[in-house]
């Protein structure tokens, strides 16, 4: 007959875990740690001010579900992704104008660059380790 109770796993203080059952959680970076919020925000960056980009109300407009008038959610996934894809192509385009093409003289990018906060500023405390 079984016992009843809880399993003897339940009831340990500690495990261990091998390093092959652990690998698919290793991380090259520690969480947190200064070079991963180097990387984090750079990226983000990059995905929130493309998200930004494709949300114009003059262009694309993804914000704005009303504008793809049709029903269903694969129908409005489908119409997302062209409207994606046409920012897409209209970033690469900008790209290509200011290209330096036939012995040309590039034209310059406008840049609008805003003064930072040091990384992990925001953060509320407790939240990040400490770099000490």
């Amino acid at each position: 007959m079984a016992a009843v109770g809880s399993a003897k796993v339940c009831r340990r203080r500690a495990i261990t875990v091998d390093p092959e059952a652990g690998a698919k959680q290793w991380q090259a970076l520690e969480y947190g740690g200064p070079e991963w919020q180097k990387i984090y925000f750079r990226l983000r960056n990059s995905v929130e001010g493309y998200n930004g980009y494709a949300k114009n109300p003059l262009a694309e407009g993804i914000e704005a579900a009303g504008s793809r008038r049709i029903r269903g959610i694969a129908a409005q996934t489908i119409l997302l992704a062209f409207q994606l894809a046409h920012a897409n192509r209209r970033k690469i385009k900008k790209w290509l104008e200011t290209l330096a093409l036939g012995g040309e003289r590039p034209r310059r990018r406008t840049h609008h660059r805003r003064k930072i906060k040091k990384r992990g500023a925001w953060t509320p405390t407790g939240h990040l380790p400490s770099a000490a």
